[in-house]
Parts: structure tokens; sequence; C-alpha cells
């Protein structure tokens, strides 16, 4: 298994939803990616940090939509992944099975309140979890609009997160809807 599998599977172990999403994603080569369409013809976009790309989305697993992957020092790159799902609940259940699902697997989650990004007001939480590549640190972002559950999981190693938190924060922060074309 390569180095870019390992990660995605560990992504699978530990992101909230392995359920399948069916939404789809067009990825320009531009500075801003569009997420996903909505009923209102609007598409969720944001702004990665300078010189992080965009991985083999083709690899991904059917319910993340995108993964941009940053330059680390050791061998787990900082990422941020996107998946959606549907989700007729409020946010506020929706957190509390997040919160279930990651004390079940052993891991802390914590509710770090919201931030305020340009699609809104949403919640962020962080999780921390042990891998091969050591213990890894998950911040959380997670909106919900028309039945649809957002949620952008920024991960890097512990060790290096603080290195990457502006960058991480500008991006989460530029989280906006725009009209589709």
């Amino acid at each position: 298994m390569n180095k870019l599998t390992q990660l995605f599977t560990f992504f699978l172990l530990t992101n909230f939803s392995t359920s399948l999403i069916h939404a789809g994603i067009d990825i320009p080569s531009s500075p801003s990616f569009p997420i996903n369409k909505t009923e209102q013809n609007e598409t969720l976009q944001f702004t990665p940090p300078p010189e992080w790309r965009n991985s083999d989305n083709t690899a991904l697993p059917t319910h993340v939509k995108l993964m941009i992957v940053g330059k680390g020092t050791q061998e787990f790159p900082p990422s941020i992944s996107i998946a959606t799902e549907n989700y007729s609940g409020t946010i506020k259940q929706y957190l509390k099975v997040i919160k279930d699902l990651n004390t079940s697997k052993g891991q802390e989650w914590r509710d770090l309140g919201t931030l305020k990004t340009g699609a809104g007001n949403t919640s962020l939480s962080q999780t921390d979890s042990k891998s091969q590549w050591g213990d890894i640190r998950m911040m959380h972002v997670i909106l919900k609009k028309n039945g649809i559950v957002y949620i952008v999981t920024a991960a890097a190693l512990k060790e290096e997160f603080h290195k990457f938190y502006k960058e991480i924060f500008n991006a989460l922060r530029s989280l906006h809807f725009s009209p589709s074309g």
C-alpha cells in the first residue's frame, strides 16, 4: 500500500462519516476550489493555502470529495479534506453523533465553538489520534445547508500542526457559497 493510499485509509478510519456521498465536484486549476453544488445553484468554495496541491482525487474514497496536501517535514503531510453528507437532523444532533463516534474509537473529541466563515458560522472541533506516523491533530469545520452537512478536516502531525495553523485557518475561514455557472 503506497503512502497516499495509507493516508486516505487513515482518513477513512478517523473521519466522521463512512457513508457514501452522491454529490458532484468540479475542480478547476484556480486558487478557489468548488466543493458541492446546492439546490439553489450555489457552490461551496474555499481558497487553499499557497503552494498546497490537489491530491489525486481519483484515489480518494467516495465520501471524500477533495484533498489538498501541503509540505511537512515528516512523512505525513498536512492536508485539508472535504466531505459532504445528506443529513436531516440538526447540527447539534450531528455533533453529538460525531462525539459519540470518536469516543467509541477511544479518541477525545473537543468542541471548540464556532468559526465565522464566508459561508456563515460553522462548528469547530478537534480530535487527536494515534497513527503509524505518530500523533495526528485534526480540526473539523462543519456546516449544514439545505440538508447537506459539509465536513472540512484539516490534519497534520500534532508536533507540526502549529507550523500550519495560520494557513489552515485562513483556508477554513475562506469557505463561502458563490453562484454556480
